[in-house]
């Protein structure tokens, strides 16, 4: 008969003869030669993802079916997981792509380890490696971005080709806090779309204290097919705005996925490639 833990035998029951189970030993809670690296790609920054790369440099495969990140200063913690473990063979490197969150931007905690979940429900705690410093930029990047909302966002919002030439509209929607204003001082060009003036930047220079609209005359950048056909970022314009408080920062206008393909058909068309 089964007791609980800690409850007096009866009288008469002897201790001889009866057998006990051993407690299993406990499960190790980490994984030697196993670590996380965060890196990005061109192509994860439209996304807003990091790669969570899994270096397995252990002598034994280990199948990860989840993996989070910790102390990074975004809630919460950017993960991946899928209903298909990834398999990281020994003295190899897997990539598993992760979403970032909302930064905490009080208080930003540095990156401290990494959580990997094994397909048994155990976790393990790797060390974790932001060694180009990717998520203190983006750490910084979006709690600016998140100061600037309460005076406006700015999205990406039309395209009008001319020929060879093209208009870009940036809207500017004014938040709550809009009468305070910023100023949209310049437009970074892209691999895709330049400055129709041949100037390195669009210099807008211009404050908005209510929802607007900016204008900027564009041309192609590169007429080579190979710059179309591998783009990830050429519509995706960093826009440099000065807060009321002064603070400055760059604020990323990203394209709609059909407003892109425009974008990328009109590249072409102005390249004479078709």
């Amino acid at each position: 008969m089964r007791r609980p833990r800690g409850s007096p035998l009866p009288p008469g029951v002897a201790l001889a003869g009866c057998s006990f189970p051993t407690a299993p030993a406990p499960r190790a809670t980490t994984l030697p030669g196993v670590s996380v690296r965060v890196v990005q790609y061109r192509s994860d920054i439209p996304l807003r993802h990091v790669q969570l790369e899994v270096v397995n440099g252990s002598a034994r495969t280990v199948v990860v079916a989840a993996a989070s990140l910790r102390g990074a200063g975004w809630s919460p913690a950017p993960h991946w997981s899928d209903d298909d473990p990834a398999e990281i063979r020994a003295g190899t490197t897997v990539d598993l792509p992760a979403a970032l969150t909302t930064a905490s931007c009080e208080a930003r905690s540095p990156l401290s380890s990494a959580r990997l979940r094994l397909p048994d429900g155990s976790t393990r705690t790797v060390r974790a490696e932001d060694s180009h410093g990717t998520l203190a930029r983006l750490h910084e990047q979006a709690c600016f971005a998140q100061a600037a909302t309460s005076t406006a966002t700015i999205v990406f919002q039309g395209f009008r080709p001319e020929g060879r030439t093209a208009e870009i509209l940036l809207d500017v929607r004014g938040g709550p806090d809009v009468r305070r204003g910023l100023v949209v001082e310049q437009v970074l060009p892209t691999t895709l779309l330049s400055p129709r003036s041949g100037d390195e930047t669009w210099r807008v220079d211009r404050r908005l204290a209510a929802s607007g609209t900016v204008r900027l005359p564009a041309a192609p950048t590169r007429c080579d097919l190979h710059a179309v056909a591998e783009d990830k970022v050429g519509t995706v314009l960093p826009v440099q705005v000065r807060l009321a408080d002064g603070r400055k920062g760059t604020i990323d206008a990203v394209a709609p996925k059909a407003l892109k393909d425009r974008v990328l058909a009109w590249v072409v068309r102005a390249c004479g490639n078709t």
